[in-house]
């Protein structure tokens, strides 16, 4: 009798999991999508994707009308500017219309059981430079700036040195990292310098604040950090 309760309480347990994951999954019909039909890439060199062609990440999607769907293997085509999901062994594209941003997670150095993650959004818009559609890995966003970094995938044409060899074409990435304050938007290289551009009055509070934090300015915990501190108590 034990064991026949034990074993239903794990088919239980199983079903529930089960019925989960596939009602996120099947969520996924709310932001629609297309199927991608034929391989458009294929006499181009290289990929057009954040982390690779057959990178598949674990991912979440945030819906324009705030819905939230988890765990879904998505991939950013960055040539396209396009969310692509798996599902049912197809592959789909979503309208950029029908989502406001989506979360890549990966196992961190930490250990297999915690993860980190990319955060994605939309809806930045400055006039002439960006449009409320393209999506940006979000490095800080506070009340008065906000850190992103586009990800762009461009196709270039390359003629071999060796005489006889015939062109090709190629994808080469194009990461770009913009400042926003007061809807002025600026690129951002994460040098010292740019960082006392934000406040240039306030030049030694933010190199006191690098020196005594040890801060890496390579590293986006540490930039994420220092945004912070100015937005919060330098500028208004």
């Amino acid at each position: 009798m034990k064991l026949l309760k034990t074993g239903v309480l794990l088919a239980t347990v199983v079903c529930l999991l089960n019925f989960s994951a596939y009602s996120q999954i099947s969520n996924v019909s709310d932001v629609g999508g297309k199927p991608i039909m034929t391989k458009k890439y294929s006499k181009i060199e290289g990929s057009p994707y954040y982390f690779g062609t057959d990178t598949w990440m674990d991912g979440t999607l945030y819906t324009a009308d705030g819905k939230k769907i988890e765990d879904i293997p998505i991939r950013f085509n960055g040539y396209d500017n396009e969310v692509e999901y798996r599902k049912d062994g197809n592959v789909l594209i979503i309208d950029n219309y029908n989502l406001k941003g989506f979360d890549f997670y990966f196992n961190s150095e930490f250990g297999e059981s915690k993860k980190a993650k990319y955060t994605f959004r939309n809806g930045f818009s400055v006039s002439g430079e960006i449009e409320k559609t393209d999506f940006f890995n979000v490095i800080y966003q506070g009340e008065n700036l906000s850190l992103i970094e586009e990800f762009k995938v461009l196709e270039t044409r390359v003629t071999p040195a060796t005489y006889g060899a015939s062109e090709y074409k190629k994808f080469v990435n194009d990461k770009r990292t913009f400042l926003i304050i007061n809807d002025k938007v600026d690129k951002f290289k994460n040098r010292k310098r740019d960082f006392y551009n934000i406040a240039p009055e306030k030049k030694s509070e933010i190199k006191k604040q690098i020196k005594q934090n040890d801060l890496d300015l390579n590293n986006e915990n540490h930039v994420s950090f220092l945004l912070e501190y100015i937005d919060n108590n330098l500028i208004q």
